[in-house]
């Protein structure tokens, strides 16, 4: 009789207990649908995850990184902030940067050329860039006034494909060391009006068909003399409204490494779009007049600076080596110490 109790008592604990684990799962159950869960459960169907949005401000690509509802460690996120940040920077889409080059009166900077910032890598893309002529100009006006083939080593190369300055053209030189002359032959032959810009004083030998200045270019925002009288430094806008000009038809320089920042100056005020062919000589011996930097920065400067060029509608037409071997006190069999490129404004980029 007493086992027969036992066995009934024994029976009904277990009903209470499978009834009891029952209810408490029925319970838990409806608190975790009830309730919002504060953090991720490891085991979850889905993971914790960043949304990265890229938005326009003013202009300019801007990067926002936000948490889900589910969230991750502040720690974490932040680590995982910088790092998306500096990918969207150095991955930004060319095509941009030269919409945003295009309106900007700032110079912006290329991306790197390469994933690591590096002399060689950067070398090599403006080696590339400024070698590869865009505008085919198979002839040339000399300076007897004849039409010839452009030879390989010619300099000065008055590209006549697109020539448009048959009567009224307008040409100035900046040159210190007297080797313009050819240039200035030819302009005279092609009925130019020759300007010419050289603050030592030894152009006063020049014919009189040549009107002499003696100024010099300014990458400041010098103060401004009436006239161009002594010898002053003036910026190119305020040489041409001196002298009545809106646009120069061809424009040569040679400024012994002063050229980077004559350039980037002429991006900002917008003298760029006033000139319809430019014949410039680059010195790639030193950084330049108030450029510094790491070498690779350097390089990434000067590239940036050619490339506003390009995006203001000038093409390169013409590119010839001069002597020498050294890059930044490289020595470097493929690569040269200075260039003269000559760009021209084609028809439908003309203003």
């Amino acid at each position: 009789m007493a086992a027969c109790n036992f066995n009934g008592l024994r029976s009904i604990y277990h009903r209470i207990f499978i009834i009891g684990l029952s209810v408490l799962l029925l319970v838990q159950l409806l608190v975790s649908l009830t309730v919002p869960r504060a953090s991720s459960d490891a085991s979850g169907d889905e993971p914790a995850f960043l949304v990265i949005s890229i938005e326009r401000r003013g202009g300019s690509a801007s990067s926002e990184v936000r948490k889900n509802e589910r969230g991750l460690e502040s720690d974490v996120l932040g680590l995982l902030t910088d790092e998306a940040e500096s990918r969207l920077t150095g991955y930004q889409d060319e095509n941009e940067l030269e919409g945003r080059q295009a309106t900007a009166r700032e110079l912006i900077l290329q991306p790197w050329a390469s994933e690591q910032p590096s002399f060689f890598s950067e070398l090599q893309r403006l080696t590339q860039f400024i070698t590869t002529t865009e505008v085919n100009c198979s002839v040339m006006k000399g300076s007897d006034g004849n039409q010839s083939t452009l030879a390989p080593g010619h300099l000065d190369a008055l590209c006549i494909n697109h020539w448009k300055g048959k009567g009224g053209c307008v040409a100035y030189s900046f040159s210190l060391d007297r080797k313009d002359a050819v240039f200035l032959d030819t302009m005279l032959y092609a009925g130019c009006e020759v300007h010419r810009f050289d603050p030592s004083g030894r152009g006063s030998r020049e014919p009189a068909s040549i009107k002499y200045h003696r100024a010099w270019l300014d990458w400041r925002n010098p103060r401004r003399h009436a006239g161009l009288v002594g010898n002053v430094q003036h910026r190119l806008l305020d040489i041409m409204d001196s002298l009545g000009h809106t646009m120069v038809d061809v424009l040569r320089m040679d400024l012994e490494s002063a050229e980077w920042r004559i350039l980037e100056s002429w991006i900002k005020d917008g003298s760029l779009r006033r000139i319809n062919q430019l014949i410039l000589t680059i010195h790639l011996q030193w950084a330049g007049f108030e450029v510094g930097g790491a070498e690779e920065e350097v390089v990434r400067f000067w590239y940036s600076v050619l490339r506003a060029l390009h995006i203001s509608g000038l093409q390169l037409v013409h590119s010839a080596h001069g002597p020498g071997h050294i890059v930044l006190r490289h020595k470097l069999a493929d690569s040269h110490s200075s260039y003269t490129l000559s760009w021209i404004r084609t028809g439908e980029q003309r203003r």
